[in-house]
């Protein structure tokens, strides 16, 4: 749950373009606000899982496994984003 009430999920997708995404509720889950992207970089649809966590601040830090161009091997990687820019 989010600082401001609203729910998050974050998921894997694995169609092109591969990538984390996110998506927030308003209402208790009961409809979901439009895909965000989180990345979209990945180099093949092996990646995923990812885990959120909301900080004292307000922002999300999203972990997840991941394969990019740079780096082929899979390796954890992390993004912290800002769900109040998204209102």
């Amino acid at each position: 749950m989010l600082k401001d009430g609203r729910l998050c999920v974050t998921y894997g997708c694995r169609k092109v373009p591969y990538g984390i995404r996110a998506k927030i509720s308003s209402n208790k889950g009961k409809t979901w606000g439009k895909e965000i992207i989180i990345r979209d970089d990945a180099l093949t649809k092996d990646i995923g899982y990812p885990r959120s966590a909301v900080r004292p601040d307000g922002k999300v830090v999203t972990t997840y496994y991941y394969t990019t161009e740079e780096k082929v091997e899979q390796h954890i990687a992390a993004t912290i984003w800002d769900p109040s820019e998204l209102k």
